[in-house]
């Protein structure tokens, strides 16, 4: 009977995965742009102060692949698969983890960047658009 039992609760556990939830109230959009003299800018184009989710979980597909769920006021506004995991950036003296993920809505790869900390998340569009939380 105990045999059952263990068998039937692994079974049961094997089915659920990892995830973990983190919440953003404010959200700029930049674009990055060359200026006259060849430098790199960034100039601030959207700033919103909404409910923003972060739902990270992992995959039970046997390739345990990273997904995360963005939702703006409970709504979901897209959905995104890991990649490839890639190096640890440094960004205005923060450390944060640089991974290339697909986004489901647009249909194009992103560059995710995820502080150490989980406090402030970066994604970037190859279109040279990039969203902070």
């Amino acid at each position: 009977m105990k045999k059952v039992l263990l068998s039937g609760a692994m079974v049961l556990l094997s089915t659920f995965c990892y995830s973990q939830n983190y919440y953003f109230y404010n959200r700029q959009e930049s674009i990055k742009y060359s200026d006259s003299y060849g430098q790199t800018q960034y100039k601030v184009t959207s700033n919103d102060t909404s409910t923003y989710k972060f739902y990270f979980e992992v995959s039970t597909d046997g390739r345990a692949t990273q997904l995360f769920t963005v939702y703006k006021n409970g709504e979901e506004m897209y959905w995104a698969a890991e990649l490839k995991k890639s190096d640890y950036k440094e960004v205005a003296g923060k450390i944060f983890k640089q991974s290339l993920y697909y986004n489901t809505a647009s249909k194009e790869n992103i560059y995710v960047f995820i502080s150490q900390d989980y406090k402030r998340i970066i994604v970037m569009s190859s279109d040279g658009i990039a969203e902070y939380y």
